[in-house]
């Protein structure tokens, strides 16, 4: 009799806890729910299938911003490049009616991460387009996008793709091979100084914070390393800083997209990465990257590799930093998955695989963060159940 009175019970409490969902939802749905939206990106094919440059980028945010103008908006970031382009940044909203807990993610600060501008267009997209993606990931959270921070960068590196390629440092100093070779490596902008061979800054080292921490002697100019003459003398740099600073009460998870240059070495990294010493946060950020990086096991089996940033070399003046130290961001991670040096421009295959890889991993961060905060999940039976 007992044992009837314990289940009968259990099977109660469920039926309250599924009547208070359905008379309570856990977001407005007649406000940002898929009823407002036409689905055109489902399943797990990309969209866009070739990699995307800055022109093709700004047709595509402006069509978004266009066809649903209460729920992307596009900001031109200010000052504009050396190239005179503006960083472009797409903010979604599922709904004007209320704020939400904002999510930041910066791609292709440098320039020969190309498929970075489809990774986030395509995350964009689903956000926008796909129920599969909507909830829980768009309409419980507000998202600040920059697919492409160092616009002339990638288009300087894509414009050299078929030549021949030699020693960055070599190319740097030698103007007269420039006209026939490529550098083999360029992870800086195309700023110019006068009077001076080489050219180029480093963003991800341009930040002010700990800058230069990491080194007793500056690197030369034509060093790939070099990180400007002052803090934020490039463009880029202060352009972003405006932009984060504006965020700095909305945004709770800020990702920076990059890229791993080395087969097998992918990673989730978190402050610090000037230093060893840990982050006050250490643990969480530990827990919460690890749960990522198992929900989105790369597809030959293996996991990122989760650590603080300085594990992998010490960087001092760089994005995710800044963005912790200074804008106080709670939650700051830097993901590298494999991206290819100067991949084939038309297979089609590895452009896929890092737009994939990197779509899994921001989400994974995301849920991560949801799981370690426990949003949105009632429990039934000892299991947290997200809804």
């Amino acid at each position: 009799m007992l044992l009837q009175l314990k289940v009968y019970l259990i099977a109660f409490l469920y039926f309250l806890g599924v009547l208070f969902v359905i008379l309570f939802p856990p977001r407005n749905y007649e406000q940002s729910g898929t009823k407002m939206r036409r689905v055109r990106s489902t399943g797990k094919n990309i969209k866009y299938t070739e990699y995307i440059d800055y022109h093709t980028m700004l047709g595509i945010v402006d069509h978004m911003a266009a066809d649903d103008t209460e729920m992307a908006n596009i900001i031109h970031l200010t000052p504009r490049t050396s190239g005179n382009k503006s960083v472009i940044a797409l903010e979604l909203h599922s709904d004007v009616h209320s704020k939400k807990p904002g999510i930041l993610v910066i791609g292709t600060l440098n320039g020969m991460t190309w498929a970075g501008p489809n990774a986030i267009i395509e995350l964009a997209e689903k956000l926008l387009y796909d129920t599969n993606y909507q909830t829980p990931f768009f309409n419980d959270y507000d998202w600040y996008l920059i697919p492409l921070a160092n616009p002339d960068a990638l288009n300087f590196t894509t414009s050299l793709r078929h030549l021949r390629s030699v020693d960055a440092t070599e190319w740097s100093r030698n103007i007269t091979a420039r006209a026939h070779t490529k550098p083999a490596k360029w992870h800086k902008n195309v700023d110019t100084e006068p009077a001076k061979t080489c050219f180029g800054v480093n963003i991800n080292r341009n930040f002010a914070y700990h800058w230069q921490d990491d080194v007793r002697k500056s690197p030369d100019t034509c060093s790939q390393y070099y990180p400007g003459p002052k803090p934020f003398s490039t463009p880029e740099a202060r352009a972003i800083r405006e932009y984060v600073h504006k965020l700095a009460d909305i945004v709770h998870l800020a990702i920076h997209l990059h890229a791993s240059f080395i087969p097998k070495k992918e990673l989730i990294l978190y402050p610090w990465r000037y230093t060893s010493r840990q982050p006050s946060n250490y643990r969480t950020s530990q827990d919460i990257g690890e749960y990522a990086a198992r929900q989105a096991r790369l597809p030959d089996g293996r996991l990122y590799e989760v650590q603080q940033g300085s594990s992998d070399g010490r960087v001092a003046g760089s994005l995710s930093d800044y963005i912790s130290g200074v804008v106080g961001t709670e939650l700051v991670y830097l993901v590298k998955p494999y991206h290819e040096t100067f991949p084939n421009y038309t297979d089609t295959s590895k452009l896929e695989t890092y737009v994939k890889k990197s779509i899994s991993a921001i989400l994974g961060l995301v849920r991560g963060w949801r799981s370690s905060t426990k949003q949105n999940t009632l429990s039934f039976f000892g299991k947290d159940v997200e809804f």
